[in-house]
């Protein structure tokens, strides 16, 4: 995208549309809770909005740094905090917009407002008045009193000038800026190219044939999909529920094949969503940004602010965790291709039929079939109970509100009030998967809770999910995966529910070790396998008959049951991938894809597959802020066994335990160092022996 003509276009635009006067984002928001008023705002608001408020943030910057008086924490430190409240806002709000319901306009409208931030960013970061303020209020902090919130606040700030090139020449600041405004817009092409490229590649088949073996559900949904795409037959989309029944079910192996070599090529087509080079450019920028602030790559840089602090700890954590689960991987493995063989299979396990005999394995094995279960799990109930179990533990209310703002029709608004009737949140849940809308689950504030402005503002919420849409009778139905993913969510969501701080900066899951950030929702993911759980959320759509026992047993065994080598395929094998590309010391030149395949036959337990690559698709190390991170799903998890057993101690849904733990860790957001916040929950400092155990019995 050439940028500069970008920006004169839109300059120009602006000259001829008068849209300032006429833009809601410039109102007061007479909405409840002072929700942005969504249905109002169209894309062409944003950019005329944004500079508007980034021009108010730099007059607040410039009167921190004119102010005559000695630098204190309320002149220069809280005065800080508050700059960039409806920057980020409205980016906010756009991202969200990309995410639920995209389109090239918003998607451009996106690049634009990231652009800008971090030109902004790279202001702040370089101005040496605003510097020295805030390291003169760092020398004098043992003796200002400060609470452990405002005392982390500083060091924060402190940290982020300190540690970012501040004493670099003036030439080397110059290319710091550019490297970081370069890396911005590349990670926003990167995101969009590989949703863009997803969308518009799907599978397609005529033949009648090749559908053998598929549900009747998946076919029609097929039949449907397929005529959305203005061709006949049957398509399917490469992510989402659909290939993984497409993988489950269909016997034309060639076909499984085709469909997941597909989605292992997003990215890397040969069309103008390729992502290869883009790749390449970002991991040798981050190098070289590292490398000019005085880190041997990377990896080190980023890891210096988190729990494990080196990527040598990070792969130690890995190594000692692949120790313990490859062995179990390796037994599920050998039991899965002889009950293949005994089917009449006479060829190695791919990665192609992995999903398709172990469906068939655990059918034979167990007599369970996981679809069994979608209808004891209709959505509407799953969730009802869902909240009902979170209101149990933590006294709180969910209730729809339809007449709240919304950005889409699909969108369910809840005001979550606490114990004492007030409203302590908005949640929006966005649940069903739809054309433009990001693939996957995820959950984020578009404000989030604070008591800057001297009152506690409530966080906006949204929890994001790509269920399939309804059909059999209007009904839709999770599996125990959806199940699991949408307690995932919902943990982050109760992170920013529960946060009680004064600095939007410090909120929920705005902290600086982000190897704590996924603790809460992978705790509360653990509640879709425990039984007592499932009794209550488990009730038959038509009948309303309780999951049964039996039934209950099953799943039980069956969650424990390949568990080793799910974690071996989709968690080590990632993460450890992460951390070899960002912590090289060299820039990479070459064939990544071949570099990928010979790295990750380290970790898999599959035959490698020659034209596939993962890497251009990897959103999360390249657009999603999890570059040297993607780790801490499995640090985080480490952490999260170890209090679910205080929960199984006391009971899963004992109040005492849980507002304890909302207390000591979910009330506290990223005021506190998190070690200190598990210590300060279960009395001891954080073991991986909890973790382990959980693989025994397999």
């Amino acid at each position: 995208m050439n940028t500069k003509f970008t920006f004169l276009i839109f300059g120009l635009l602006l000259i001829i549309k008068p849209s300032l006067a006429q833009n809601p984002l410039l109102e007061t928001f007479n909405t409840p809770h002072g929700i942005i008023p969504l249905e109002k705002v169209e894309t062409e608001h944003i950019l005329p909005a944004f500079n508007v408020a980034l021009e108010e943030d730099r007059k607040q910057v410039q009167a921190i740094i004119d102010n005559s008086e000695t630098a204190t924490f309320n002149n220069t430190i809280a005065a800080y905090a508050k700059i960039g409240r409806n920057t980020g806002m409205i980016s906010g709000y756009a991202n969200a917009m990309a995410a639920v319901n995209g389109n090239p306009e918003i998607y451009q409208t996106v690049g634009m407002v990231s652009h800008l931030s971090s030109a902004f960013s790279n202001e702040l970061l370089f101005n040496e008045k605003l510097f020295e303020r805030v390291k003169e209020v760092y020398l004098q902090k043992e003796s200002l009193s400060l609470t452990p919130e405002e005392l982390t606040l500083l060091e924060n700030y402190y940290r982020w000038f300190a540690r970012n090139g501040n004493d670099l020449s003036e030439k080397e600041k110059e290319r710091l800026k550019e490297i970081r405004s370069r890396l911005t817009e590349l990670s926003t092409i990167f995101g969009q190219n590989a949703i863009q490229d997803r969308d518009r590649t799907f599978f397609h088949l005529t033949q009648e044939e090749d559908l053998a073996g598929l549900p009747e559900r998946v076919i029609t949904s097929a039949a449907e999909y397929a005529k959305s795409k203005n061709t006949d037959g049957w398509a399917f989309p490469i992510s989402g529920p659909s290939t993984g029944d497409f993988m489950r079910y269909a016997d034309n192996r060639a076909s499984r094949e085709k469909l997941l070599k597909l989605s292992w090529q997003i990215g890397n087509n040969p069309n103008e969503f390729n992502n290869l080079e883009i790749a390449k450019e970002l991991l040798n920028l981050r190098l070289e940004m590292a490398q000019l602030l005085g880190y041997n790559s990377f990896a080190e840089y980023v890891l210096e602010e988190s729990m494990a602090e080196t990527p040598e700890q990070v792969m130690t954590f890995l190594d000692t965790f692949k120790d313990k689960v490859k062995p179990i991987a390796e037994k599920e493995i050998e039991n899965l291709h002889a009950f293949a063989i005994s089917q009449g299979f006479n060829d190695v396990i791919r990665h192609w039929d992995f999903a398709y005999f172990n469906r068939k394995y655990r059918e034979g094995i167990f007599e369970f079939n996981t679809d069994e279960v979608k209808p004891w799990l209709p959505v509407g109930h799953a969730i009802e109970e869902t909240f009902s179990m979170v209101s149990e533990m933590w006294g709180l209310e969910f209730r729809e509100n339809q007449s709240l703002p919304k950005m889409h029709p699909q969108m369910l608004p809840y005001e979550v009030f606490d114990a004492n009737g007030d409203v302590k949140a908005v949640l929006y849940l966005d649940l069903y998967e739809r054309a433009g809308k990001v693939g996957g689950a995820f959950a984020g504030a578009i404000r989030a809770q604070n008591k800057e402005s001297g009152h506690n503002e409530i966080p906006l919420i949204g929890l994001v999910c790509n269920f399939r849409n309804p059909s059999i009778d209007n009904e839709a139905f999770l599996s125990l995966s959806e199940l699991s993913t949408f307690l995932h969510e919902l943990g982050h969501a109760l992170h920013y529910i529960l946060s009680d701080v004064t600095y939007r900066n410090l909120s929920g899951t705005n902290l600086k070790y982000s190897d704590f950030v996924e603790v809460p929702s992978m705790l509360l993911e653990k509640w879709a396998y425990e039984p007592d759980f499932l009794i209550r959320v488990g009730r038959h759509y038509q009948t309303g008959e309780a999951l049964p026992q039996e039934m209950i047993d099953k799943i039980i065994r069956n969650e424990k049951e390949g568990r080793a080598l799910s974690e071996m395929r989709l968690t080590i094998a990632d993460a450890a991938l992460d951390i070899a590309l960002h912590d090289m010391r060299m820039p990479f030149e070459g064939d990544l894809c071949g570099w990928e395949r010979d790295f990750t036959q380290n970790y898999s337990l599959f035959p490698s597959v020659e034209d596939a690559c993962y890497i251009p698709s990897f959103r999360h190390i390249f657009s999603n802020g999890y570059a040297s991170g993607y780790y801490t799903y499995t640090w985080s998890d480490m952490m999260s066994w170890d209090i679910f057993n205080e929960f199984r101690k006391n009971g899963i849904f004992d109040p005492a335990t849980a507002k304890r733990l909302e207390k000591e860790i979910l009330s506290k957001g990223g005021t506190v160092h998190p070690g200190e916040l598990f210590k300060n929950f279960m009395g001891r400092d954080m073991s991986i022996n909890a973790f382990l155990e959980s693989f025994d019995n397999e």
